[in-house]
């Protein structure tokens, strides 16, 4: 398999479904407090009739949760969905929506051993280009919210919740923060800022509702002769390792085992598992950036700029050092010619700089070094464990051993 392949297939899988596409058509698109309009019946799945009416459900919470088959995510939600429709039956109806065709679906849930174990069974309406025309978005998981022929909210799903349905349903409104794939936000900062005549200006500032995560973006205005750097609604680890990238390129996946935290609480700055969902955290602790200057700079030194102004605005000193830490290491064994496998063009993966990466990506082995550098075609298809990965690579001529090695590492460190 193309490394590059392996990457962007990694980079899908790991973020949330938001699919390169034209421009979206928003002139008829529905905004919070709007009274819906007549929706004609929709072809559904999993329901007691082969359609569905959304407005007969008026005196219920409805719940649209937009979804693909290619998001993770979005599937992992629906036993939380599903558990919650179960509980709260006579004041809320969960319908699951897709732009997906019919077959696509009806396989869907036929064939996913997790919805099936988890006995997830809930309404959805396939080909729903009506409903994607009201509730336009770029990534799913994406969720509107509906009570008395009213848009109520339109959020991530990690706000639907017990007490949010429960509180909709009895005061007949909620205030939750909004989802919002467009930017809106920024346009109206944008024109403020435009009509201050700024010259040049550092802000860091907190999550911003309504606003779409993004990632370090260096631009610059050949009218107002200003550069622009921005990233929005980040976690403060994400922001500087992004940062980092521009300085110096890692050529390793980060593991949790790559950062050493030197601070007093390092849930503040990163997202562990826990009572609130990864978006519900982010609103707490996202942070945003905005530097405009009248000088020029190429990119690599902006970055440096930008963290120079993170460490000193939170008080850090985050760098790369080196650090000796367990890993495992790829090696060469000692094989007479003639017992290599054939070279397969397919199915594989090109060489062990790439199954490094993937052994990496598993998540449950030590940071992997590559030390013997071979550029063969490798088939590995179990990665349960260190002596299934060495059955399988002896017959490459390969092993995985482990051993202690001096590691590029993350210090992320608080400066008293």
């Amino acid at each position: 398999m193309n490394k590059k392949l392996i990457i962007i297939a990694i980079m899908i899988f790991l973020c949330p479904i938001v699919w390169a596409q034209k421009q979206i058509d928003r002139s008829q698109e529905l905004k919070i407090g709007q009274v819906m309009p007549d929706i004609p019946i929709q072809p559904v799945l999993n329901y007691k009739q082969s359609n569905i009416d959304i407005n007969s459900f008026r005196d219920k919470v409805v719940i649209l949760d937009f979804f693909d088959t290619f998001c993770s995510n979005c599937i992992a939600a629906m036993p939380k969905l599903q558990k919650l429709q179960n509980e709260l039956g006579d004041k809320l109806q969960v319908i699951l929506v897709t732009w997906q065709d019919q077959k696509t679906i009806e396989k869907f849930f036929q064939t996913n051993s997790f919805l099936k174990e988890n006995k997830v069974s809930l309404p959805t309406i396939y080909s729903a280009d009506l409903l994607r025309s009201y509730f336009p978005h770029k990534g799913v998981p994406h969720t509107t919210w509906l009570y008395q022929h009213k848009v109520q909210a339109v959020t991530h799903s990690d706000f639907v919740k017990n007490e949010n349905v429960e509180l909709l349903y009895k005061n007949g409104f909620i205030k939750l923060p909004l989802k919002s794939d467009f930017n809106d936000g920024l346009k109206e900062e944008g024109n403020a800022l435009e009509q201050r005549k700024v010259i040049g200006s550092v802000e860091i500032s907190g999550y911003k509702d309504g606003v779409e995560t993004t990632g370090i973006q260096i631009v610059s205005d050949s009218i107002t002769n200003q550069q622009k750097a921005t990233f929005y609604n980040m976690d403060i680890l994400g922001a500087y390792t992004a940062v980092w990238s521009k300085i110096k390129k890692p050529t390793f996946l980060m593991k949790d085992e790559r950062i050493i935290w030197k601070v007093q609480d390092s849930s503040r700055y990163k997202y562990f598992k826990g009572k609130d969902g990864n978006i519900e955290w982010l609103i707490k602790n996202g942070i945003c950036y905005e530097r405009y200057d009248q000088m020029s700079r190429s990119e690599s030194e902006q970055a440096q700029t930008i963290l120079d102004d993170l460490n000193s605005f939170f008080g850090l000193n985050v760098y790369w050092a080196t650090k000796e830490l367990p890993c495992l290491v790829i090696k060469q064994l000692k094989v007479e010619k003639g017992n290599m496998p054939p070279l397969k063009s397919d199915g594989g993966v090109e060489g062990t700089n790439v199954l490094a990466f993937m052994i990496d990506y598993q998540g449950n082995f030590p940071p992997i070094i590559d030390e013997a550098e071979v550029k063969i075609n490798i088939q590995v298809d179990d990665y349960s464990s260190l002596e299934k990965l060495n059955q399988q690579l002896k017959a490459y001529g390969l092993i995985l051993k482990k051993e202690i090695r001096p590691l590029e590492v993350l210090f992320f460190e608080e400066v008293l």
